[in-house]
């Protein structure tokens, strides 16, 4: 007579059940994967989020780095994929609609694309969208550029990430945020020897916008306040600065120097008196100091 174990048929059979079925996961995890890897996906890198491509104030044309086209990390790419591109203003109006921003595309005259044409491959993933422009055209406003993936030689497009928005900002050497601190006074007539009615203590971040070479817009005064802005010019002989009424943001009719107003280059500090006059003609008065942060 044969005589059978049963203790050890039950943990034989157990584990060649188990083995079975790491075996199927195994093959299930990897029959996902790998068909994918087979699909040269093509995308934009910053159309996540809104790109910035900065420059400094100047007159000459000059060539910038726009925003990056590449192949989606997964994707094996088994040759050459030649990838076009065109600007479409309808990215930053759906960009302004979605996100409730104000960008303006940037003008025709004031740009060109390098190419609109670049070549990736399994070595060469990436490749950067060169612009050139002519900085002093592109100042004084939110300016931005869009941009669409139009046609790929090899692959797809991203159904998600096909087109970006850059925006592009020209800074002079002013341009940046400011600790502001001072005070504002606020008058109930048209002078300084009318009454006073309040004070506000200035002590806030202001920021700087550049407007051309040698003029930024700042907030005025009290900005919670009043909501307005100015410009700041600055004579680079003498550092001597004249303030003026914005002419890009809200601002009013009247807002000038109230005494010595200077910047300091070594310390990048505003030194600033002025004053203005609210719409109801009523005199504002301001002593503030902006330091670059």
């Amino acid at each position: 007579m044969v005589m059978i174990n049963k203790t050890c048929t039950m943990p034989f059979l157990l584990l060649v059940g188990m083995v079975f079925l790491f075996s199927c996961k195994k093959d299930i995890v990897f029959g996902d994967i790998t068909p994918n890897t087979d699909r040269i996906i093509v995308e934009f890198t910053d159309s996540r989020t809104a790109g910035l491509a900065a420059v400094d104030y100047g007159a000459n044309w000059v060539d910038v780095d726009l925003t990056e086209i590449r192949v989606f990390p997964r994707s094996v790419v088994k040759g050459e994929v030649k990838v076009k591109f065109i600007v479409n203003p309808t990215v930053v109006a759906d960009y302004n609609t979605e996100n409730g921003t104000n960008y303006i595309s940037v003008p025709a005259t004031s740009y060109g694309i390098i190419s609109n044409e670049v070549t990736l491959s399994q070595d060469n993933r990436k490749a950067t969208i060169k612009m050139r422009i002519k900085p002093s055209l592109v100042t004084g406003g939110p300016y931005a550029i869009g941009l669409s993936i139009a046609e790929v030689s090899a692959g797809e497009i991203s159904p998600l990430y096909h087109n970006v928005l850059v925006e592009v900002k020209v800074r002079n050497a002013y341009e940046g945020e400011y600790e502001a601190t001072g005070n504002m006074t606020v008058y109930g007539g048209p002078s300084n020897t009318s009454p006073i009615t309040t004070t506000y203590p200035i002590d806030e971040i202001k920021y700087l916008a550049t407007i051309d070479n040698t003029t930024v817009e700042a907030p005025i005064g009290y900005s919670d306040f009043t909501g307005a802005f100015m410009y700041l010019t600055i004579n680079s002989t003498n550092n001597q600065v004249t303030v003026s009424p914005s002419l890009t943001g809200p601002t009013f009719s009247v807002v000038a120097n109230n005494g010595t107003c200077t910047y300091n280059p070594a310390t990048k500090t505003f030194t600033l008196n002025y004053y203005y006059l609210n719409s109801a003609g009523n005199f504002r008065e301001i002593q503030e100091v902006l330091v670059r942060q």
